[in-house]
């Protein structure tokens, strides 16, 4: 459907070659605008570092990393900040993404399924690895689960359970930024319709705006939240309490 919306992405696309139109989609063309718009930030902000910075980007950026410091720790515990810089990255893009549709004349990438669906698959991805990291091929115990003698059922019990996860985070955030989207659009609609009829613009969307800007803040977080969960969950030892299983309720229920 993503080819039929009239945004500026698509008339880029629509002048594309005919062979790249198949593996650029005006999804994926936002998503690449999005991260070099995110990689100039980033640029701008660390190119003159300072020891103290009073003002400027580097301060932005300094901030964001604290903040996201601290909620790695406090939901994977004392080696959070091992992964502060993938589930700061996390926030940040999906954050972006989302907001890009606030821009008249685009739409935001999470409102499809396999924007949301790759960015799962990547989260749940670095959760293996990073299983695998901690705790080695033991890792592979948590699969197999206890006794021993009921591996032919935990097995396909626990891999349906990463597959929830996968569909857990992919759905949620899709159906919160794509029904944001469609009733801005429906709104829109209905404003130019009453502009044709009394001459008079009325912005029935505005407010709508302003909840999609919180939503997709909020979306980002629980992503984010759910993705340090899903780690603490990997590279805690067995006889550990579950540090993030408090935060991993939380963002379920958000």
């Amino acid at each position: 459907m993503e080819e039929h919306i009239a945004t500026w992405v698509n008339v880029i696309v629509n002048i594309e070659p005919e062979p790249l139109r198949h593996y650029l989609s005006a999804n994926s063309l936002s998503a690449i605008l999005v991260i070099v718009a995110l990689m100039v930030l980033v640029r701008l902000g660390t190119k003159r570092l300072e020891m103290r910075p009073t003002r400027g980007l580097q301060v932005l950026w300094e901030w964001v990393w604290q903040s996201f410091e601290g909620l790695s720790s406090s939901i994977i515990g004392a080696e959070g900040s091992k992964h502060t810089p993938f589930l700061g990255t996390v926030f940040i893009y999906v954050v972006a993404l989302s907001l890009l549709g606030v821009i008249p004349g685009f739409v935001s990438p999470t409102a499809s399924l396999s924007m949301t669906l790759a960015l799962a698959l990547v989260t749940v991805g670095y959760v293996q690895v990073c299983g695998f990291r901690a705790h080695g091929w033991r890792y592979v115990m948590h699969f197999v689960g206890e006794p021993l003698w009921l591996a032919p059922l935990n097995i396909p019990i626990h891999l349906i359970g990463e597959l929830a996860r996968i569909i857990s985070l992919a759905v949620r955030l899709f159906g919160n930024i794509f029904g944001e989207d469609t009733v801005i659009a429906q709104l829109l609609a209905m404003a130019a319709g009453i502009l044709a009829v009394i001459h008079v613009p009325i912005p029935l969307h505005f407010p709508m705006v302003l909840f999609h800007i919180f939503v997709s803040f909020v979306q980002a977080l629980v992503f984010t939240m759910l993705a340090a969960a899903y780690i603490s969950g990997a590279v805690e030892h067995h006889d550990e309490a579950h540090e993030g299983h408090e935060a991993h309720e939380t963002a379920q229920a958000v």
